[in-house]
């Protein structure tokens, strides 16, 4: 079976605050588990929908700053009632501002593992 990953995974457990482009006012808080520049892990005690757009504040671990990132949901898995569901989110854009600290984040945390 051929590897469609072209990124390496990082494995962090970043905060994460979760906003669904279809409902205002709704905030969801949750923990990274892996990230590459074009997508993003994390688990969910909700199950989103494939194609579900979601707006994620990503705060970067040592700082307390976050990025903003706009994702679309490409999975959700349910592991087992305490975890919730495992989901799998594109990274479509990323704010302009601090689109370079995203990327030194992955790249330190690339760093750490080689």
């Amino acid at each position: 079976m051929e590897n469609r990953r072209k990124l390496i995974r990082v494995e962090v457990s970043d905060f994460l605050e979760i906003r669904p482009l279809q409902e205002v006012g709704k905030k969801i808080f949750t923990y990274s588990k892996n990230i590459t520049p074009l997508g993003i892990c994390f688990t969910s005690e909700i199950e989103w929908r494939k194609g579900t757009v979601l707006f994620i504040d990503y705060f970067l671990s040592d700082e307390f700053d976050s990025v903003k990132l706009k994702t679309t949901v490409v999975w959700s898995e349910f592991i087992d009632n305490k975890q919730g569901y495992f989901c799998g989110a594109q990274i479509i854009e990323i704010e302009k501002e601090k689109e370079g600290k995203f990327l030194k984040y992955y790249q330190q945390k690339l760093d750490e593992i080689y």
